[in-house]
This record gives C-alpha cells, structure tokens and sequence, in this order.
C-alpha cells in the first residue's frame, strides 16, 4: 500500500499502468464516480479500448440480478472491471465478492473504487484480493482531507510507474544506481512516496484516527448511524410514495433518497442557503433525489430539522 491525495489520484495511476489497447475492454457501471469515468474514457480513447458503462435497472432488487444484469455487458475483450464497493451517487454497497469471484473465474483483473469504505464498512483486502483497491481516509475515518490509499497486488508491482518520476524512482536504470539513496527496501513505496518535497501530515494522522474510533466504539457509532438512514428514509419515502432504489441491506452510514424536485440544483442551493442543510442532489433518468450520510457527529435533532425542512417541500 502507499499513500495518494485522493481515490481519483490513485484511479489515474492504475490507469497509467494498466496494459490496454485495440479490441480489449474495460467493463464498468453507470453509478461510478464522475471523475473516474472521465479518466478513463480519455484514456480508452488515446488507447483504442473501449470503456463500457454498464447500466444497472434502479431499484435494485437483489444480489443475484444485480451480479447477471452487470456480467450481460462482459464479452470476451473484457480485461478488466473497473466498480465501486460503495458508489458515490447512490449510497449503495454493491455485491462486490460475488463480482471479484467471477471476474477471478473469468481471468478478468479487478479494479475496485472503495472510496467510501474504510471506517464504514468490514474491509479486508487479503480475502477480497482484488488486483487494485483505492479507498479514502479522509471520509468515514475522520482524518484530514488530501488522505487516501492505494493497494496493488504483489506480482502486478514489479514495472509500475508513477505519472511523477522524482527521487525515488531509477534504481532499475544503472545510471541512477550510485546516487540513489532509496528509503525503504520496497521499489514500490520508493517510486510513489519519496516525491520531494510533499506534506506528509495528513498521512501521519491515520493511526491516531484508527485508535481514536477503536477507543470510543465506533462499531457502535457506525450501527447507530445506519439504523438512522434508514429509518430518515422509511420516512421520507413514506412522505412521497416514491419507491426506495435498493434493499435496506445495501446501505450503509449513507442513503440516496428519492424526492420531487423539479431543479435538483435549484432544490440543493435553497437547503444550504435558507435552511443551512448541505446534501449532494442529483437528478438520474428523469428523477430527482437527495443522498444523506450519518456519522457519529449527527445528532437526533439534526435528523429532526432534515425531516421538518423536507416536509415544507411538500
């Protein structure tokens, strides 16, 4: 594992490394995260390769279609899947060890965006064993912004570069060997953080964050805060009649919700301008909604006041 500012920042470099070309493929879904569409559909058309967006029916209704609709769009081209563990736009926890085990008996590689995942939901990367994983420090673990990871399998390390060569990197060239002084025995490490000069601290703050939730039971916290969720979307829905786009088990600390808003925009600046409630809205296939996230920094009359501002919307 190393460092990087930002799951996008680690997406990127994945990119750069990744072998593609002519007639290969990269399977994805339509709920990933902007930025790292817009990565790679710059860089399948450089290459050659097409990025495919795989679009998922909302609601969800269970494991099973979800994994078929999703593997309908794999061909034999299909090199790689690029998904989310927990997407951005939707609050959803996609059944990603079912879609690791078939891309593993496929041959496929495995990219997995988990920005939202460490500190939200169980994560080990030894059991789930995908080929790359990026996930977000800054987020559900409470550390300080410009804080993520990026993990890469053992075997897939040897040769990878980083867009930035600097000081850390040429020990593999002869002409860089007597002047090199290298940090660590690991090339890997090397090449990506020994970089000049960069401000470690937010890096350096991750145990303190990772004992911090360890002594004041967070394992509590986080059910609370997704009891929460789902109870603010029991009542909201129960408000509209608009139906929920996913079982209650695919959620987490966070929820997208459907509301009637004719101008998603327009609905977000007048919560954050008059009634001081900061949420991402968002308006996907002719629907409008809203994505509410519960920590253990929000408190009941917080969800109070959400829910009474909701209802003078309607």
């Amino acid at each position: 594992m190393i460092y990087v500012p930002n799951p996008t920042h680690a997406v990127g470099t994945i990119i750069h490394n990744v072998d593609l070309g002519p007639g290969d493929e990269v399977l994805s879904t339509n709920l990933e995260y902007g930025s790292c569409d817009r990565m790679w559909v710059y860089d399948g058309a450089q290459r050659g390769y097409k990025y495919i967006q795989a679009e998922m029916t909302l609601p969800v209704v269970d494991t099973d279609t979800f994994c078929k609709e999703f593997w309908n769009h794999a061909s034999k081209n299909t090199r790689y899947i690029f998904i989310s563990q927990i997407t951005s736009s939707t609050g959803m926890i996609l059944p990603i060890p079912e879609i690791m085990a078939e891309a593993k008996a496929r041959g496929i590689g495995t990219i997995v965006d988990g920005a939202h995942v460490p500190a939200h939901i169980p994560l080990n990367i030894r059991e789930l064993d995908p080929d790359y994983y990026t996930g977000a420090l800054h987020k559900w673990l409470c550390c300080p912004k410009g804080n993520s990871f990026l993990y890469v399998k053992r075997k897939l390390q040897d040769g990878i570069q980083p867009m930035v060569k600097s000081w850390g990197w040429g020990e593999e060239y002869d002409v860089f060997k007597d002047s090199t002084q290298l940090p660590g025995e690991s090339r890997f490490i090397n090449v990506f953080q020994w970089q000049g000069t960069r401000d470690m601290s937010a890096f350096f703050t991750v145990p303190e964050a990772i004992k911090f939730q360890a002594d004041y039971g967070w394992d509590d916290v986080r059910q609370r805060s997704m009891d929460t969720v789902r109870s603010i979307r029991d009542e909201v829905t129960a408000m509209t009649g608009l139906p929920k786009i996913c079982p209650d088990d695919w959620l987490g600390q966070m929820a997208t919700i459907l509301f009637p808003s004719d101008n998603a925009v327009a609905f977000k600046e007048t919560l954050y301008h008059d009634h001081g409630i900061e949420m991402p809205t968002m308006a996907p296939d002719g629907q409008s909604g809203f994505r509410v996230s519960i920590n253990g920094y929000n408190t009941d009359a917080d969800v109070d006041y959400l829910l009474k501002t909701l209802k003078t919307f309607l």
